[in-house]
């Protein structure tokens, strides 16, 4: 993992993103953080002065021993758009985001954040900003009950685990959870889960609950988890994409960064 990419605004939301960016990055050996301002229309050379000022004045800060490199760099246009065509032209391996979440009691409770995990075929790693330190010791993967078929995403869950040495629990959470661990699926899986995640992986959990992301909360809260990995497709060759419900809800309610394996 070489390459990481912030969407940034001087928000405290993308500062808290780029504190957690600075030492998720430390972990990778000479990674480059990418920060992207975007504005829907062109910048005001005024404007963009004064931005190309308080980027430099910030770079400044995470000078030091040991500190991954930043750039940065100016996208006009749609927000999503922006962040994929700098994506794919700086050649990032993970976009780190910051969210506020949901707000209280918001009847469409969607943000950039999770709307962009849902529009771009790409990895996304969401920073809560109430999310104030690092620590990376165990990750938890939600899985489904289907059987993996596209493997590929979980090279990315790998390379993030073996950095910082963190162990993978794996949770599948079912509302009819009768011989669950037991099926044909669940065996196939547990298989992939061994060869792909290595000595990283630790053991599948299988739990009852109704509300799947009250099961996979409790989990997390019961087993210390430091991040939640997610799949935001079934990633399995029979069945239709997930509309995205479980994953947006995961990303604007999850106190703890989200990896949405992509």
């Amino acid at each position: 993992m070489k390459n990481l990419l912030i969407p940034f605004d001087f928000s405290d939301v993308s500062m808290n993103a780029l504190d957690y960016a600075t030492k998720f990055g430390s972990k990778c050996q000479k990674a480059t953080i990418h920060l992207l301002y975007i504005s829907k229309s062109k910048l005001e050379k005024d404007k963009e002065n004064e931005l190309k000022s308080n980027f430099e004045e910030l770079l400044e800060k995470y000078q030091g021993p040991g500190a991954p490199p930043i750039s940065y760099y100016f996208r006009t246009g749609n927000f999503s758009d922006a962040i994929v065509d700098a994506h794919k032209s700086l050649d990032t391996d993970l976009v780190l985001m910051g969210t506020s979440g949901a707000e209280e009691g918001a009847e469409s409770p969607v943000t950039r954040t999770s709307r962009l995990v849902l529009e771009a075929d790409l990895p996304v790693l969401v920073i809560p900003v109430s999310h104030k330190y690092f620590k990376l010791d165990k990750i938890l993967l939600a899985l489904g009950e289907d059987v993996m078929h596209d493997t590929s995403t979980l090279n990315l869950l790998l390379d993030v685990s073996s950095r910082s040495e963190a162990e993978v629990d794996v949770l599948t959470v079912s509302r009819n959870p009768e011989g669950a661990g037991y099926s044909e699926a669940d065996e196939i899986n547990e298989n992939t889960l061994q060869y792909y995640l290595e000595m990283f992986y630790s053991h599948h959990s299988f739990a009852e609950n109704e509300d799947i992301l009250q099961g996979i909360d409790d989990y997390i809260k019961k087993h210390q988890v430091d991040m939640l990995a997610i799949m935001p497709k079934t990633h399995s060759n029979n069945s239709t994409p997930s509309k995205g419900k479980l994953t947006m809800e995961v990303t604007l309610k999850s106190d703890i960064p989200v990896l949405v394996l992509d």
